[in-house]
């Protein structure tokens, strides 16, 4: 059986008053996906959550951005994975990122392939204007519950 430990950075923005996820659109499939990482040996998650938000977005990873000290959530679990053909043992770690300056927020909407999105979105799996998830993402947030779908409606 397949074995994974992976981290998964929930990066949220709330400016103006409405809470909502990045989501990068990989190149070859056009599908919405959250930064996730593969543990490497002798790596904590969080070192995971680091590594990858800093290499994806292309940040600094000493100045433009905070990884929470602990996890949201751990998760771990047997189960096939969407389009997968065979069970994984999977082993999932969610970060909170927050991102503080006000530059690099605005650098980040600058960035063609990030996407700002609601909590209803993800848990669809789909966006209002049609952009689809990377299956795995709503699996995971679904089974997880660590966003809820009612979560970016106004007010909240």
């Amino acid at each position: 059986m397949d074995q994974r430990s992976i981290a998964v950075a929930l990066i949220r923005n709330s400016e103006p008053n409405q809470l909502c996820w990045l989501a990068r659109q990989n190149s070859q499939t056009l599908q919405l996906e959250f930064i996730v990482g593969d543990r490497l040996e002798e790596e904590s998650y969080r070192e995971t959550t680091i590594r990858e938000v800093a290499w994806e977005l292309n940040l600094n990873r000493q100045k433009d951005f905070l990884v929470s000290n602990m996890a949201q959530l751990n998760l771990e679990f047997v189960d096939q994975l969407p389009g997968e053909f065979s069970k994984t043992h999977l082993s999932v770690a969610f970060y909170n990122v927050e991102i503080y300056k006000r530059d690099i927020r605005e650098k980040l909407l600058d960035d063609r392939k990030n996407f700002w999105v609601s909590s209803s979105e993800i848990c669809e799996g789909v966006t209002k204007c049609g952009r689809r998830f990377d299956p795995i993402v709503p699996y995971l947030i679904n089974r997880s519950n660590v966003i809820q779908s009612w979560e970016s409606q106004s007010g909240n």
